[in-house]
């Protein structure tokens, strides 16, 4: 099940919460600010942040823009990174991730990308996978 996408440069990864911090200028923005011209998100966290700001309020056109505005390239969602993903289980149980958690991670161990997040209980996560974590605050 090879993934046909080639990223041009090594890049970050970004989980949901990082951009969720970005977006309200939540503590630990500026690490993402820095960091955004060479980041990505996976399509499933995208979904997530599409939901979070669907919640808050946000018209669909506004978050058409936030898409636009923040986000500089999205990750597809392969069958390659779904069984990956599904593979996480056993330590989603463990530690309660989400789906969009596991897909990141998943995706950031596949394309060996840093991911930054602000989920602090991913930092014992480094034992039981190959994912490059940072903590943003």
């Amino acid at each position: 099940m090879p993934t046909n996408l080639k990223l041009k440069t090594k890049k970050k990864l970004l989980d949901t919460s990082a951009i969720i911090a970005l977006w309200k200028k939540e503590p630990g923005f500026e690490v993402v600010e820095n960091i955004i011209a060479s980041s990505a998100v996976s399509s499933v966290n995208l979904s997530e942040l599409v939901g979070v700001l669907s919640r808050s309020g946000i018209p669909e056109n506004e978050i058409d823009k936030i898409i636009t505005d923040i986000v500089p390239e999205i990750i597809p969602f392969s069958e390659e990174l779904a069984v990956k993903t599904g593979k996480l289980s056993l330590i989603a149980k463990e530690y309660g991730l989400s789906l969009g958690d596991k897909a990141c991670i998943a995706t950031g161990e596949h394309y060996q990308m840093e991911i930054y997040t602000t989920d602090k209980i991913w930092s014992k996560l480094s034992e039981q996978t190959n994912a490059k974590i940072t903590i943003i605050r």
